[in-house]
């Protein structure tokens, strides 16, 4: 398959409802949940460190720019966290999408669990951070195994492909809403 094939199908997998659905704004605000679980306080901060590296990752390539604030209330992006179930180690979640605009996004990112037999490691971590973050922009699955969106993860992958910067890129530059998409 070439290269625009392959895009293509990456951006209408991107598109809801067959239109853009992005964010309208160039910051977007991100409250990352106090973390509950019963883990070390070290453990805890390593978890707030790669969410923070996955923050400043996106914001080298990323058309909006990720802003870590202190408190829920202006926040466009709620991080929770949650114990790792069967099926996934993250989720992302639109509660509030206006004329497709997306406004209210939540993130659940999985913490190991003992009772899951999935092996939940730092960079899984940062690897599903990265991902759910692209969702939020409004990024679907790539079409790639390179790409940071692809699915089934590739957990060892850090930083957004060629593909998923130009499919966020094309999003970006196309109007809200927009059924017919310029690359």
């Amino acid at each position: 398959m070439s290269f625009f094939n392959n895009i293509d199908l990456y951006i209408k997998d991107s598109l809801i409802n067959g239109k853009v659905c992005r964010f309208g704004k160039s910051t977007v605000n991100i409250f990352v949940s106090p973390i509950s679980a019963q883990i070390t306080d070290v453990q805890k901060q390593d978890y707030y460190s790669i969410v923070t590296k996955a923050v400043n990752i996106w914001n080298n390539f990323a058309p909006v720019r990720f802003n870590i604030i202190n408190s829920p209330q202006n926040a466009d992006i709620i991080i929770v966290w949650t114990k790792v179930g069967i099926k996934f180690e993250g989720m992302c979640k639109f509660p509030s999408i206006v004329a497709s605009e997306i406004k209210k996004v939540t993130i659940e990112i999985g913490l190991p669990n003992p009772n899951s037999p999935k092996i939940i490691t730092n960079e899984t971590i940062l690897h599903t951070v990265l991902h759910e973050l692209g969702h939020s922009m409004g990024l679907g699955h790539g079409t790639d195994e390179n790409d940071l969106m692809f699915v089934p993860h590739k957990k060892t992958l850090n930083t957004p492909s060629k593909n998923d910067i130009f499919v966020l890129q094309t999003l970006y530059k196309n109007a809200i809403g927009s059924t017919n998409i310029s690359k």
